[in-house]
């Protein structure tokens, strides 16, 4: 138990300390925007070149890891659409946003984070890569199309669908994926200086991105119907783990290890940025509530992954 907490508490602190930084205005909040960047386009994209472009492309991509991740996360999707509109009969938009936030963990800051912890960056990333293509083109598309093909919408399915495309284009994570995977395939030599440089940015990757979301966590309320909020909160650390329980015995070929990294970013909470997107919508305090609660509680269940994984084989 011990080992455990060694592992998620300083992930806890961190993102604490975010919080009470900006909470005792030692650091302004709108800095969070600026560290954010630093990570998301600078810090991340360096840490997946770093531990993919030298790597043999056979080990780069694990086809039983990516059909787990993609089932387990589009039957928790589905389990929202479920609830949302057959038992709180909700529209399109807040199904959309629910089941998104029970399908979508925040890999890239917190999942990344704890996992590293455990496997070391260097794997944790190549994990974190496959998490990102199924988020990018699995579940994303998923969220837009639902909420934005309503009677009301003016995009037809091909605009919205050629929108979702461009932004892919420009996402840090995706281009970095794609650079670091073309001299792994073609086995270039990646340059000295590119790769030093590359391994003194993985080291802010971790710890700055648990700041951004302890920072972000200030100034937002739990507001709204609280019972169906606390559900989804929650419910994130329950039914998509629960869900990729289940594609694990679908998929019983995966490794071992594959198997565990897809549990514990399954457990991860909410990711923080579906506020942004609950703004565009008008449901900015419902969807920022579900982000505390999930985020609270998954020191809980990520705990409890650590601990059954530590039982079961050993890190």
């Amino acid at each position: 138990m011990l080992d455990i907490i060694n592992i998620t508490a300083p992930i806890f602190i961190i993102i604490a300390l975010g919080y009470l930084s900006v909470r005792t205005r030692i650091i302004d909040q709108s800095h969070g925007k600026g560290m954010g960047i630093l990570v998301m386009y600078i810090a991340l994209p360096a840490l997946i070149f770093n531990a993919i472009a030298a790597m043999p492309f056979q080990e780069v991509i694990s086809p039983s890891y990516l059909l787990i991740y993609a089932i387990g996360s589009v039957l928790a999707f589905v389990i929202g659409i479920i609830l949302t509109k057959g038992v709180w009969r909700q529209d399109n938009v807040s199904a959309a946003l629910n089941s998104t936030a029970l399908a979508y963990a925040n890999s890239a800051f917190i999942g990344f984070a704890v996992l590293s912890a455990v496997i070391g960056p260097t794997k944790a990333a190549t994990y974190l890569s496959m998490v990102v293509l199924i988020e990018s083109f699995i579940m994303l598309p998923m969220l837009f199309i639902m909420a934005d093909m309503s009677t009301d919408s003016s995009q037809s399915l091909g605009q919205l669908l050629l929108g979702i495309a461009k932004n892919l284009t420009r996402n840090p994570l995706i281009i970095a994926i794609v650079v670091s995977v073309s001299f792994s395939i073609f086995s270039l030599p990646v340059p000295q200086i590119v790769a030093q440089t590359a391994h003194m940015l993985t080291g802010v990757a971790a710890p700055v991105a648990l700041f951004v979301i302890g920072m972000s966590l200030y100034g937002l309320e739990l507001k709204g119907d609280l019972p169906k909020i606390t559900t989804i909160g929650l419910g994130k650390l329950i039914v998509h783990p629960l869900m990729m329980l289940l594609a694990i015995m679908l998929i019983p070929s995966a490794s071992v290890e594959s198997k565990y990294v897809a549990l514990l970013f399954a457990s991860a909470p909410t990711f923080s940025t579906i506020a942004i997107i609950g703004q565009h919508y008008g449901l900015v305090d419902r969807v920022s509530a579900i982000v505390i609660i999930s985020t609270i509680g998954s020191f809980f269940s990520m705990s409890a992954v650590l601990m059954y994984w530590g039982m079961a084989v050993g890190f």
